[in-house]
């Protein structure tokens, strides 16, 4: 197994300037890659596939990674993003993937939801957004990262970060009320 052969450094520290022996990049981000792959792909075959190729390449790659250059969630995420984004843009998964359209409204008008309540609302909010819209909450909420991570990954200036969330959070909210 993976996890037995991953150790490529020692002594380091988790800051954004020391690296982690990668047996702690993958024990600490596995869970988040599969659920940020699994919520932008809704589909937990594709999610697993995208999730053992980013693993595998980022092992492959941990000797030239740079902390001082990107931090190993900002790494690993770009890594997770661009598979998921060769995969959906692949022929063969063009013509076998749809979104799901057959997510009902939930009934969100109790306070307290159960977990799978939570699940099937989740899921009707994401059936109803965008994939790109999906990625930029999966990056906050299921990959942890801050701002300034997003910013970098994405391009973009930390500023625009929080608009995007305050405007698409106002979007879900809408979507749960209508």
């Amino acid at each position: 197994m993976l996890r037995n052969n991953m150790n490529l450094s020692s002594g380091y520290g988790k800051d954004r300037a020391s690296k982690p022996d990668f047996g702690e990049v993958y024990e600490e981000y596995y869970e988040r890659v599969y659920k940020y792959a699994y919520t932008l792909l809704l589909n937990k075959e594709d999610a697993e596939d995208v999730v053992a190729d980013t693993f595998m390449n980022a092992f492959s790659a941990y000797g030239s990674y740079d902390p001082s250059r990107a931090s190993v969630v900002t790494w690993i995420t770009r890594i997770a993003h661009n598979k998921a984004v060769n995969l959906v843009r692949s022929a063969s998964y063009r013509t076998r993937a749809e979104m799901p359209d057959y997510y009902d409204a939930p009934d969100t008008s109790e306070s307290m939801l159960s977990a799978s309540e939570d699940r099937d609302t989740v899921l009707y909010l994401y059936s109803k957004l965008s994939p790109g819209e999906r990625e930029f909450l999966n990056l906050r909420y299921t990959m942890d990262m801050k701002d300034s991570e997003i910013a970098e990954l994405l391009g973009i200036q930390s500023k625009s970060v929080n608009k995007r969330y305050q405007r698409l959070l106002a979007k879900c909210r809408d979507i749960l009320e209508n």
